[in-house]
């Protein structure tokens, strides 16, 4: 099995999880137990275990809820970019900071000259973007351990296959005693 079968189903459920993470309300479903990032990586399981002709592995899983996990994080990250850029997110982030008491008032200029500059916000935007990409990743193959744990009823062949007329190597006959 090669990993370009695992794509499709990574992709549906990585889009799936991206866009249900980004629309505002539906997003907040995310607040229990990264459910969407679960439940894409449970989809991408479901999908690629209807399709595969042999047992899926839990290793096959973990594996397909990671691509699940970066696609879904780039899908939330490439929606939250217009929103950022129309300025909403860095409007907060700046009153944010100009509210923490213990901030000193030197860090707080070069904040403001950084945010005036748009510096700020890719910042933001950058540290915001890999966090969400780990959060992903680790749910999404969370999810896709789930998924094969739910979805496969097939189980593994036991050992190697049989190879007809095959014989274990022989061990080489021990020394002669030594006459003494």
């Amino acid at each position: 099995m090669n990993e370009e079968r695992m794509l499709k189903p990574a992709l549906i459920g990585g889009v799936l999880l991206g866009i249900l993470s980004s629309l505002p309300l539906i997003n907040l479903f995310n607040c229990v137990c990264c459910a969407w990032v679960v439940g894409g990586g449970i989809l991408a399981a479901y999908l690629y275990v209807k399709d595969s002709a042999v047992p899926v592995t839990l290793g096959r899983g973990v594996l397909l809820g990671l691509f699940t996990g970066v696609i879904g994080a780039i899908v939330n990250g490439l929606f939250w970019i217009p929103l950022f850029l129309i300025g909403r997110g860095l409007s907060q982030v700046r009153q944010a900071l100009e509210q923490m008491p213990n901030v000193p008032p030197e860090a707080l200029d070069r904040l403001r000259a950084l945010s005036e500059r748009g510096g700020i916000g890719v910042f933001f935007f950058a540290i915001l973007f890999v966090f969400i990409l780990v959060i992903y990743s680790i749910m999404a193959m969370l999810g896709g351990a789930i998924g094969v744990a739910i979805f496969e009823k097939r189980k593994p062949a036991a050992g190697p296959p049989d190879i007809q007329g095959y014989q274990p190597p022989q061990s080489p006959p021990p020394p002669p005693p030594e006459a003494t």
